[in-house]
């Protein structure tokens, strides 16, 4: 091709067992650098953007991608919903001019690109509409990792005390240059919009709790004992909370996020 330009992408969903589809009216959405629309487990992206690879494209489309996944899996507490890389459409903008009248021709035929196949799978549906994708909200690196390091704990395969102190931890160095007066947690706080209580309650049950196999650290202040289960709930609503507040924090640092406070959060005995 002389001036290859992607029109479109095409993707299928993929989802876990507690996120399936029954004849859901199709999402369309507009952004900067295309339109999307979800129809039938397809979503069709036309690129506005010249892009001449699609590599180049699917950059453009795929941090969209990520954060609408991530949404998904902060409201069901599980990787619910893929987006699984099916093909593209690859036109010439400066085609060659067609040859005389009379002149032996050669078509040569390109196949369309493809990473993945279309889902097959019969589904046991019950949703009946798909998720909107998510506005104001970013996959970054901070809200991925830390979902990460929760969604391994809840595979059981990581702790709870350590991969919590580690989400916040990660707050608080992202935090340390923030504008204000205070440590660290104080910056966090003001940082994040997170009520001061929620962050020193969080760093008191991670310092303090669990026995000598899953504490996170012993020291004269430990308690030994496991986390209740209300502290356990407790535990995983505020990463729920934080995860989300880091990705929305990433997609405008100035906005005037809602304070997240004790409120929002189950109640501790």
């Amino acid at each position: 091709m002389n001036d290859p330009h992607v029109e479109e992408l095409i993707y299928h969903i993929e989802t876990g067992g507690e996120l399936n589809f029954q004849e859901p009216p199709p999402v369309e959405d507009e952004m900067g650098a295309f339109t999307m629309t979800l129809d039938d487990g397809v979503a069709t992206f036309s690129i506005k953007e010249h892009h001449p690879t699609e590599e180049s494209a699917r950059q453009a489309v795929e941090g969209y991608l990520r954060a609408w996944e991530l949404d998904v899996a902060l409201q069901y507490d599980s990787s619910e919903l893929r987006f699984v890389f099916d093909r593209s459409k690859i036109v010439d903008r400066d085609p060659p001019p067609p040859p005389p009248p009379g002149t032996l021709q050669t078509v040569q035929l390109e196949g369309i690109a493809s990473s993945g196949a279309v889902c097959s799978a019969t589904l046991v549906v019950h949703r009946r509409q798909y998720p909107q994708p998510p506005r104001d909200f970013v996959a970054d690196t901070d809200a991925k990792t830390m979902w990460e390091q929760y969604e391994r704990y809840k595979q059981g395969r990581d702790r709870l005390l350590p991969m919590a102190y580690s989400c916040l931890a990660r707050l608080e160095h992202r935090a340390r240059n923030h504008f204000g007066r205070g440590n660290k947690r104080m910056k966090t706080a003001s940082m994040y919009r997170v009520d001061d209580d929620v962050l020193a309650k969080l760093g008191e049950l991670t310092n303090t709790l669990g026995d000598e196999v899953e504490a996170r650290k012993l020291t004269p202040q430990s308690q030994l004992r496991l986390p209740t289960a209300q502290e356990t709930k407790w535990m995983e609503a505020v990463l729920r909370l934080l995860i989300r507040r880091a990705g929305q924090y990433a997609a405008d640092p100035q906005k005037e996020w809602p304070q997240l406070t004790m409120a929002d959060l189950p109640e501790l005995a």
